[in-house]
């Protein structure tokens, strides 16, 4: 995968994930509210506003002691209250919203001070409650949980616009607000129960004495003011709204349960707690409607990011199958059009576009011609659709490497242009392919919008440049064939050349051996003939005379013979075998030391060998026969032979004590014919070294002289270790 891939991959399941993540944390706390639920909230409070306002007139009317009705209240309350509780810590965990927080621990301080206004309850489950205190006690448990929820109201109101700096331990958060929750409760029931006698009267047995109106007021002004600090809190949410119903509605329960009322078990007492039990319930419900809408919210956006999720998978698929397409098609030594062609359809279906091309550029004669296309309907493949390359935009830009984006509506009219704008192309985007830094052609894709996602280009871009990779190595590859080819072709014409100049050589060498011959034997023969049966008809000069041209006549067939060895090495194959130098060299030291006996001969330590021993006896030949003719002159002719394995070949090698030679006429030694002293001096022909130098590369292997003027010269050979071995 490229690293542009990898990056638009990473990319779309990023926006999936940011996007559930936002569906988590729309919260009622956060969910704007909308006309729906502002109508609805209003409904509500203008129904309630009509039945208090119904209720008030007949607050006072006594009605039957329902003592069953007291337990069954603060059960539904404390359940309704605990609940609500829950969920808004709940909906902390998610947001780490500290008013949420406040707001789940003043519902929790309610739960408590319903068990305890329960239980303090006179006549209930004692005629004094099971709390003790005195007659006021559940009087003033009333009103601090009436008057204390307000304030858990204001604090949500104050803190909903301070900086959520809870991002961890919502654990121990809630286990905080769940312990303050129930030390404010236990510590306002210890006030009104062991703090009972401290307290201002305001009960008298089932009746309301006069300063219960006053806390009972009070208790209505902290719901009014929780009221109005909500209503000026703006923008509302969904829970904003809701709790000003519920403050409407627990001012609505303290009115009538404690000012227009006469005392207990009264309509009005009844009534005021119908209207608690409502404010409670109104939070509950909505949050319970809202939980149940955003988790089918939830649900929707978790199956749309699988299904994008799963989406982006099988485009990932699509682009890797499309890349390995064009490798494997690469690997295949498949010509630049089937390698195009193999892709361009899938491409197109990928890209999601009418319409691609794959363009091949002529710089030179400023033209585009199409090497595959592929539309809704069918793909076209192979050359013969050219036009100017004015269509493909800046070409500059082109070969820098950045895509060009080309109006169809705005180009010159002509047929290309009403061929793209019939086949629903109106702006298309030319994508360089570039290989080797030469800009070799371009991928065009379009449809009727200018719109190019990230996605779509970066897709574009590599399968471009894999394209390019691939058709160049294509052409490179049919270049290569090509020029195999030629060469091929060459080989054939040298090889044949070469046949027939060896054919021409085995001629010539033939002409040497039988058509020179015959006029040398001749002349020799007739000079023998002269010499034999007219030798006294002759003087001294003409016998002299008559010796120089047998003499050369000899020195003639000398050479020619030398020219024919010399010739019939460079034809000869090798037939290289395993055996012992140094008995090859002793075998020719004694055929040659019976010519020259005051020479003294020292042969050395020669390694065994591998190679042509035929051969590499007319190398010891010419080169041992140099050593004992050109010292011969010396007073004590001396010739050593010896030799050394080294790491990579064998060395062999001659030295003398004779003439010697200049070392700046090294380089002539191995030369045919050339030779450093006259035929006076020595004879010779000037071919033996020139044989020497011929063995040693037909063995791969060298050969080299030095020397100094009448100090004598020393000759070497090595030859290599896939031709020697060591010893």
């Amino acid at each position: 995968m490229s690293s542009d891939a990898a990056l638009m991959f990473s990319t779309g399941l990023r926006a999936a994930h940011e996007k559930i993540a936002r569906e988590r944390q729309l919260v009622l706390s956060t969910l704007p509210a909308g006309p729906g639920e502002r109508r609805l909230a209003l409904a509500v409070v203008l129904a309630s506003v009509a039945l208090f306002a119904a209720a008030v007139p007949f607050a006072k009317i006594p009605l039957a002691s329902v003592w069953a009705f007291i337990p069954l209240y603060q059960s539904a309350l404390i359940v309704i209250d605990v609940v609500t509780a829950a969920l808004l810590f709940g909906q902390f965990g998610t947001s780490r919203s500290r008013a949420l927080l406040v707001l789940a621990g003043g519902y929790l301080f309610t739960a408590f001070m319903a068990v305890a206004h329960a239980l303090s309850f006179p006549g209930l489950f004692s005629q004094a409650g099971l709390l003790g205190g005195g007659g006021q006690t559940t009087a003033w448990l009333y009103f601090q949980w009436h008057g204390a929820f307000p304030l858990f109201v204001l604090a949500y109101v104050l803190l909903k616009d301070a900086a959520d700096t809870q991002r961890d331990g919502a654990g121990v958060a809630v286990l905080c607000a769940i312990g303050a929750a129930f030390v404010a409760a236990c510590g306002l029931t210890l006030l009104a129960t062991a703090g009972h006698d401290a307290l201002p009267e305001i009960m008298s047995g089932n009746s309301d004495l006069p300063a219960k109106y006053a806390v009972a007021w009070g208790a209505c002004l902290l719901c009014v003011g929780a009221l109005a600090a909500l209503w000026r809190r703006k923008p509302h949410s969904v829970l904003d709204v809701w709790l000003m119903v519920v403050m409407c509605a627990w001012t609505f329960d303290i009115a009538l349960a404690s000012v227009f009322n006469a005392g207990r078990f009264s309509l009005g007492f009844y009534a005021g707690r119908i209207y608690g039990l409502l404010a409670a319930s109104f939070v509950l419900i909505v949050l319970l409607l809202e939980n149940g809408r955003l988790y089918a919210r939830l649900f929707e956006a978790q199956k749309g990011e699988r299904k994008l999720t799963q989406d982006a998978l099988a485009r990932q698929a699509e682009r890797l199958r499309i890349l390995h397409d064009i490798d494997s098609a690469t690997v295949a030594e498949e010509a630049p059009q089937a390698i195009a062609e193999a892709v361009i359809r899938p491409l197109r279906e990928l890209l999601g576009v009418p319409r691609a091309i794959v363009n091949m550029f002529d710089l030179a004669a400023g033209e585009v011609e199409w090497l595959v296309a592929s539309g809704r309907r069918r793909t076209h493949a192979g050359p013969g659709v050219r036009y100017s390359i004015r269509l493909m935009g800046d070409v500059e830009a082109l070969k820098r490497g950045e895509p060009q984006i080309v109006d169809t509506r705005a180009l010159p009219p002509g047929p290309e242009v009403e061929a793209l704008l019939a086949s629903g192309v109106h702006v298309y985007m030319v994508m360089p392919m570039i290989a080797g830094g030469d800009l070799i052609g371009a991928l065009s894709f379009g449809g009727e919008t200018a719109h190019f996602p990230p996605e779509q280009v970066s897709i574009a871009r590599e399968s471009a440049t894999q394209l390019a990779i691939a058709i160049a190595q294509a052409r490179l590859l049919e270049r290569v064939r090509r020029q195999a080819g030629e060469l091929e072709q060459r080989v054939r014409e040298r090889t044949a050349e070469l046949q027939a100049a060896n054919r021409e050589l085995e001629s010539f060498s033939y002409s040497v051996s039988h058509d020179l011959r015959a006029p040398l034997r001749a002349i020799d023969g007739y000079s023998l003939m002269l010499e034999e049966d007219y030798v006294t008809q002759l003087d001294g000069e003409g016998r002299r005379l008559l010796g120089v041209v047998r003499q050369e006549a000899a020195r003639m067939g000398q050479l020619i013979d030398d020219l024919l060895a010399f010739s019939h090495i460079g034809r000869r194959p090798i037939a290289s075998i395993p055996f012992d130098m140094a008995a090859l060299v002793r075998e020719v030291v004694g055929e040659l030391s019976a010519h020259y006996p005051a020479a003294r001969i020292v042969v050395g330590r020669l390694p065994a060998c591998s190679g042509d021993r035929a051969l590499l006896r007319q190398v010891w030949l010419n080169m041992i026969g140099n050593a004992l003719k050109y010292s011969s002159r010396h007073a004590a002719p001396r010739v050593e032979i010896g030799g050394r394995a080294e790491p990579a070949e064998n060395v062999y090698w001659v030295k003398d004590n004779g003439a010697g030679f200049d070392m700046r006429y090294q380089e002539k030694l191995f030369r045919v014919f050339q030779r450093l002293h006259r035929e006076d001096e020595f004879t010779g022909t000037g071919v033996g070294l020139a044989i020497v130098q011929r063995v040693m590369e037909r063995h791969r292997g060298r050969a080299w002289a030095e020397g100094e003027v009448d100090k004598g010269a020393t000759f070497s050979i090595a030859l290599p270790h896939e031709e020697g071995q060591r010893d």
